[in-house]
């Protein structure tokens, strides 16, 4: 594929930052002291006329003057400037350049001819273009954060990529997403995309060893047919998860003035994305949450929920919401059925529901753990997944090792709703990176499971 040259993009063995600062204030500063703080282990090459030295670095008058090879050069200067800096970067032999500056494609005629001149000064000389009007990169193996730079976030990796034409996205993925136990291969805020693409960077994720699950936040395609193309082969293998906004008038023209991209048709963008089986968001919770599903090892093999849980009017809402969606939670066979009440006689007043919903009604706290997994274990027959509702505390290591084993043992996937949403953020994480996706209502869990089975189901297809 195409894409898997971008690998001295997101590894640089040597990074000049053009238009480096001592002050922290300003960007060339900030991301100066982030590259630092983060512990990026390639060569640091500040560049600013005039400067000798920046932060205890020696400093160059201009890229042609820094020794050796440039993998990857970053521009936090003047838009004005862009093209003539990048003519020598084409001249150095830079291999990427990543242009911060907004001030091009989206302010008009103007930005759109000074953005046409950069990319012909790139192509002089093969540089490759990340932006401009964007954030940059995030990539914790690399110890590269220039999209949040304030935030020093631990070196920790995962296995989910992102990129998008929005920093705002891009940044509240990374942070808000980590929060609820996303870990990540490699973000990129894509901006103005004058060269490397939807395309390109759907390409090069859906190869990159690293990445299981792909997510995006795009404003227009420029090609269609090449992105068709490409997600159709990426999803075969990785799940595509992509949040498009436009559809509305207003919003179609937010985009313009956001990266210069025209929004295009939102119909013919869903049948597209339908076709090629991505996954489609509407909003950054949407996409975090789907991201956040594909964190279970194992899809369901049919759309039959077990509901389970000590709140009948949670139970009630996640039925409706998994009817809504296409999931079913089917009555369950007699013998399951009185496997239950034997298990449960004594336990749950007489009048709580088994036949599914399964409501615990509160059981002792000593037996819950013991009780949830045995009717799970029981119900796993009849069902291809479950969504729990449960207010055992979530911080216990031992009934998450349990669930992740009868997890592993039936093949079901897992969802959790925990009883105090707002009381157990530390714990609904600690379920996510264990492979249990936890949320905090009954509607959104549904739509995680109603992902899965929808991949499940393309994946078939693509097989067959």
């Amino acid at each position: 594929m195409r894409g898997s040259n971008l690998d001295l993009l997101f590894h640089p063995r040597s990074l000049a930052l053009i238009g480096a600062s001592r002050d922290e204030g300003k960007a060339g500063g900030r991301l100066l002291k982030s590259l630092l703080n983060y512990g990026f282990e390639g060569r640091i090459l500040p560049v600013k006329p005039g400067e000798s030295e920046v932060m205890d670095l020696r400093c160059y008058p201009s890229i042609l003057d820094v020794p050796g090879e440039v993998d990857l050069a970053m521009l936090v200067t003047p838009a004005a400037v862009a093209p003539d800096i990048i003519r020598e970067c084409a001249r150095k032999g830079v291999k990427f350049a990543i242009i911060h500056s907004a001030g091009f494609g989206e302010l008009g005629v103007e930005g759109r001819e000074r953005q046409a001149r950069v990319l012909e000064a790139a192509r002089s000389g093969g540089v490759r273009i990340v932006g401009p009007n964007c954030m940059g990169l995030y990539n914790p193996q690399a110890h590269i954060n220039t999209i949040t730079p304030e935030v020093v976030l631990p070196a920790e990796t995962g296995a989910v990529a992102c990129f998008g034409q929005s920093g705002w996205v891009t940044e509240n993925f990374i942070l808000s997403g980590r929060e609820r136990g996303l870990r990540f291969s490699k973000v990129v805020s894509s901006g103005n995309q004058i060269d490397l693409s939807t395309v390109d960077y759907l390409e090069y994720f859906g190869a990159d060893p690293q990445t299981k699950v792909i997510g995006a936040y795009i404003e227009g395609i420029k090609d269609g047919c090449a992105f068709l193309r490409a997600a159709m082969e990426v999803s075969s293998r990785k799940p595509v998860i992509i949040w498009k906004p436009g559809a509305s008038e207003v919003g179609a023209r937010a985009v313009a003035t956001h990266t210069g991209s025209l929004a295009g048709s939102d119909a013919i963008f869903a049948g597209a994305a339908r076709q090629a089986g991505v996954l489609r968001a509407h909003d950054l919770e949407e996409l975090i949450d789907l991201a956040l599903a594909f964190s279970s090892p194992c899809l369901p093999q049919g759309n039959r929920v077990g509901l389970l849980g000590e709140s009948g009017g949670g139970a009630a809402a996640a039925a409706d919401a998994c009817g809504s969606l296409g999931l079913e939670a089917p009555v369950l066979p007699e013998d399951i059925q009185r496997q239950l009440k034997d298990l449960l006689a004594g336990v749950i007043p007489p009048s709580a529901g088994i036949a599914n919903p399964v409501d615990l009604v509160w059981p002792p706290y000593d037996e819950s753990p013991r009780l949830f997994l045995s009717c799970l274990d029981i119900m796993a027959p009849a069902v291809d997944s479950f969504l729990i509702i449960n207010y055992y505390p979530m911080t216990e290591e031992k009934f998450l090792a349990d669930l992740a084993s009868l997890r592993d043992r039936t093949g079901r996937p897992m969802v959790v709703v925990p009883g105090h949403p707002a009381l157990s953020v530390e714990g609904m994480s600690l379920y996510s990176r264990r492979g249990i996706p936890a949320y905090p209502t009954p509607e959104r869990a549904a739509r995680a499971l109603a992902a899965l089975w929808r991949y499940e189901r393309h994946i078939k297809a693509e097989g067959a």
